[in-house]
């Protein structure tokens, strides 16, 4: 009987998670997967009147031209997001792990993206990359260029300009988690290696890289996670335009449903996302880490 009160205390405790994921979480993705297999109008939103369409969604979906951009685009955006934002977040925790002066101060320095309200980060990019913007006015000033280069009114440089802009906002997650790792690594693996005569990018690659491997997996799985799903600052910046050539998957989704009225496609979009997403996520977990 104690045995049983015990465990129903547990459950009680776990009650209010239990409601949580199943009201915020489980249910709005079933109804989100049965919107997918509709063709839901405003209208017949509002009436009720939906025609099941089985897969013509999805089918509708992969002849669509701009669908087949937003592939292209969003591999583009996370391989140079992650790349670029794991790589200097991995050269930056390397460095701040050294002591030196002003070392707290210019590690906050680092973290400053985060503090900023992703809707001024966002004006502040699409400021430096319009046409009269700070970029455009640095590079005519050492008479780099002539003419504007239209960094997101063009047909191929808005997705690099986006790239370049969540490159920055990334680089503060990845310090943290890599700088976090490196503090963990016992300090008397590279005493013993100095007194073997390991040079330094010996105990990089040999003692930090493979000691470090858990946090580099959790970093890469969360950032690509965090990418696939950026909205905020496609949307401030170019709303996916000009003409739907810097769309992402959650951007897409969002005009379709929001802007098109078209609640069954945005749902396909979004679904294929959650997909995508979870592939990646058993990517990462069948790789092997000893912890």
């Amino acid at each position: 009987m104690g045995k049983l009160k015990y465990r129903l205390g547990c459950y009680l405790f776990l009650l209010p998670a239990i409601i949580y994921i199943c009201l915020l979480l489980i249910y709005p993705l079933i109804y989100n997967i049965e919107l997918s297999f509709r063709d839901v109008s405003l209208i017949s939103y509002m009436r009720g009147t939906s025609k099941y369409l089985g897969l013509g969604n999805y089918q509708k979906l992969f002849r669509d031209p701009i669908f087949h951009r937003i592939l292209c685009n969003t591999a583009i955006f996370m391989v140079l997001s992650i790349v670029f934002q794991f790589v200097l977040g991995l050269l930056l925790a390397l460095l701040f792990n050294r002591d030196f002066p002003l070392n707290n101060i210019f590690q906050g320095l680092i973290l400053l993206p985060w503090f900023v309200p992703i809707m001024v980060k966002g004006n502040i990019f699409r400021w430096f990359f319009s046409d009269m913007g700070t970029i455009n006015g640095f590079l005519s000033s050492l008479g780099i260029i002539s003419h504007p280069i239209p960094w997101i009114t063009s047909k191929s440089l808005p997705i690099i300009s986006l790239s370049i802009a969540n490159i920055w906002l990334g680089i503060p997650f990845n310090f943290i988690l890599l700088y976090t790792g490196l503090k963990a690594i016992p300090v008397e693996l590279y005493e013993c290696a100095q007194i073997d005569g390991a040079r330094q990018w010996h105990q990089t690659i040999y003692i930090t890289l493979p000691l470090l491997k858990p946090v580099i997996v959790t970093t890469l799985m969360l950032g690509s996670i965090f990418t696939i799903k950026v909205f905020d600052l496609v949307w401030i910046i170019t709303k996916g335009g000009p003409g739907n050539i810097s769309h992402l998957f959650s951007t897409y989704s969002y005009a379709l449903a929001m802007e098109q009225f078209k609640f069954g496609m945005g749902a396909a979009v979004a679904i294929v996302m959650v997909l995508i997403v979870t592939a990646i996520t058993i990517g990462f977990h069948c790789i092997k880490v000893d912890y």
